[in-house]
């Protein structure tokens, strides 16, 4: 999904090198208004995950399984966003952009608004500590018949080295 270019804060942060409670924590205490993308290799392969912020308040989210074309908006995504950034891993990018741009975005897409306000403390418990293939493995199995196994899918997509 496109977003704004924005002003780079920081770009390609090492997901094993970023304290993700510090981060957000950070963000929100700045009303930080951008967003922060991650890049990672997950369970379907290349996986993208942002949360869109507005004067520190969460307003919007998307995960991206690049490799099925497969894009989840809103509170689901968030959920996958915040699994994503545990993985082992990735890279983080935080992009800061106008209140009038972070209103632009949730106005041209509609289905990534996050009507749930997240306050802090919510925020940090979504944190977790480890990621988890369920997200995939169930955002996935429409597209993916059950007999099918991960490794004939890859291979579907010329994607087998990836298995």
């Amino acid at each position: 999904m496109n977003l704004p270019s924005g002003e780079i804060v920081e770009e390609n942060l090492d997901l094993k090198n970023i304290d993700i409670s510090g981060l957000l924590k950070a963000l929100v205490e700045k009303q930080f208004t951008g967003y922060v993308v991650d890049t990672i290799m997950g369970y379907a392969g290349v996986e993208e995950g942002a949360l869109l912020f507005k004067r520190g308040e969460l307003i919007g989210s998307f995960f991206e399984y690049t490799n099925f074309n497969i894009i989840v908006f809103g509170k689901d995504a968030v959920a996958q966003t915040f699994n994503s950034l545990a993985a082992p891993k990735g890279v983080v990018d935080i992009v800061s952009l106008s209140v009038q741009q972070a209103d632009l975005v949730v106005a041209f897409n509609d289905r990534l608004k996050v009507t749930n306000v997240f306050k802090r403390n919510d925020l940090l418990g979504m944190i977790r500590r480890q990621y988890v293939t369920s997200f995939a493995q169930k955002t996935l199995s429409s597209v993916v018949g059950e007999s099918e196994s991960r490794k004939s899918v890859l291979k579907k997509f010329g994607l087998s080295e990836l298995g």
